[in-house]
Formats: structure tokens, sequence, C-alpha cells
């Protein structure tokens, strides 16, 4: 059962790479911007540091869900004509969705950037409804220096797929190597603790992989972000040194990456959201500028007609 098990994710880590390979091979554009309120400016230009904040923690719930709705749904519709076992399999993994109990699969954290500076939507989820700053930076240079950056056992950057067939593509075909996997032990003269410890290694292998191509993909409702994702992965095995920063009387875990070290000319440009007083938001980012050590930043304000109410 162990070879079995080893096979399966081999395969399945076959499956995903060979999208992702593709998905992440694409350049980053010219510019990567960074959504934030006034307070984010001020951090992020005085410490250096951006956050790569906790997957269980983003702001959006739905975001995770997304990445493994379909996986859970083919699931189910393979279950229905399939033994008891794989019907309880898939309703426990739908539950454990539901109930967002996947830690145990790995440690992921993201830093959020879009192609785009002057969006709306995002003015007003990510920029204090369109009274904060969209901070750009030179993408090549970040990235470069993200991915050289000693701390984690995967670490890469990537655009941000939004097509929910590619998506069901790559949870069929993983849910087809593993889907006879589920019965495996029952035809086995096996105990319940020998069952029990086969079933939850098949379901963290499964997770793993669902989660980690679905962190590649968002509905296509947010396509206007055109999001560019920084990402650290940790093993369940490896526990990372976080940082807990609070939001709405929870922790949050987060890492740092300093971005600083891309050089002193990586920040490029900051725009000012289309709510904010202009002269205030631009002296405010000027005396920030000061604490960043940045050359050559430009000023810019959205051209969008937005008033914040």
């Amino acid at each position: 059962m162990r070879n079995a098990l080893a096979k399966f994710g081999h395969e399945a880590e076959e499956i995903v790479d060979g999208f992702l390979t593709t998905l992440e091979a694409v350049p980053p554009p010219p510019i990567l911007y960074h959504y934030t309120n006034d307070v984010g400016l001020r951090g992020i230009l005085e410490s250096g540091k951006l956050w790569l904040t906790d997957i269980l923690s983003l702001n959006d719930p739905s975001e995770l869900s997304h990445g493994l709705s379909h996986a859970s749904a083919i699931l189910r519709g393979r279950a229905a004509n399939g033994p008891p076992e794989s019907k309880q399999f898939a309703a426990d993994f739908e539950e454990m969705i539901r109930l967002r109990k996947v830690q145990k699969s790995g440690n992921y954290f993201i830093c959020s950037f879009s192609s785009t500076g002057d969006d709306l939507g995002q003015w007003r989820a990510y920029a204090d409804n369109g009274r904060g700053y969209a901070l750009g930076f030179d993408a090549d240079a970040l990235e470069e220096a993200f991915i050289r950056e000693a701390g984690a056992p995967i670490q890469k950057a990537f655009p941000v797929a939004y097509s929910d067939a590619g998506l069901i593509e790559i949870h069929r075909n993983i849910i087809d190597k593993m889907f006879a996997l589920i019965s495996l032990p029952h035809h086995r003269d096996l105990g319940d603790d020998a069952i029990n410890a086969y079933v939850a290694e098949l379901y963290t292998l499964i997770t793993v992989h669902a989660l980690h191509a679905g962190l590649h993909f968002k509905h296509g409702a947010y396509a206007n972000e055109q999001e560019y994702r920084f990402m650290q992965v940790y093993p369940a095995s490896n526990q990372p040194t976080v940082k807990l920063r609070t939001r709405s009387y929870s922790s949050i875990p987060y890492r740092e990456f300093d971005w600083k070290n891309a050089g002193r000319n990586v920040l490029k440009k900051i725009v000012i959201g289309p709510a904010a007083d202009v002269e205030r938001a631009s002296a405010f980012a000027k005396e920030s500028l000061l604490l960043a050590d940045q050359q050559a930043v430009a000023m810019a304000c959205s051209a969008i007609p937005y008033r914040a109410t």
C-alpha cells in the first residue's frame, strides 16, 4: 500500500507540474503593483519588507475554497456510483474543505501583486476603498530577489490563471489516478488503525496536490486583477518561523520578504488612489519615501473618476 501511495504521489506531482511549468514560465510584466493603505505604505517603505500571508488567513476565504471545490465535486461525482468507502471518503473530504482543515497538508504563504496599477476593484478591496496607494516595483528585479532569498523548500512566482476548465482538468486527472486507492485497504486483513493511517495519508496527498494546483487559479470574476503571486511552500513536517499580526480578534501568521535586497531602484512608481486627498496623500508618500532609500520613484494619480463614500 505504501508503494501505491508513493506511485500516486509521483503521478499527481507530474500532472500538476505539467500544467504549472508552462504557467510559471510566463515572464512577469515590467511593473508589479501592490495595493495597500497609508499604514501599509509607510510600513513597506520604512521596513523594506513585504508580507507573505498564510493562505488560511487570506482576506477572502473563497480564494482557498475555490481551489479545492472542483476537486470535491469531481470526487463526489465519481463516488456516487462507487463503493461505500468512496462515498465516505468524498463526504469527509468535502467536510474538511468546508471547515478549512487543510493545515496538515503543508504551509503556504502568498504575497499578491497585479500587473495593473489602476484597477477599481483593487482600489476598493485592498487600498482603503480608493484612499490608499499602489506601489509599482520592477518585476524582474523583485522576482529575482524573491527566488534567491533562502528560507523555503519551494519558492516561486507566477501569474494567476482564471480558467476553471484548466483547474478542473488537473483535478479530474488527479482523482482518476487515486480513486481506486480509496478501496485498496478494504480488501485486506487490516486493523482499523492501519486503515485509518492509510486513509489519512491519502487525504494528505490529494489535498497537497489539489491545493497546490488551486493556488495558481482564481475565479474568472477576478480576472480584472491580473494577479501575480509570490509563494513559499513548506511541508507539514517543516514548520517555518512566522510573525503574527492582528486582524478582527485573530492572529494572522505571515513571513517577511526583504524587497530592498533587489536594489535601490526596485521601487519605480507610487500611484495615489482615486478617492484620496491628492495633496495630503502625495505629501505623505514623499515623506515616507525618505525612509525607503530608493531612487527615481515616479508619483502618479489614479485616472478613475471615483470617490469613496
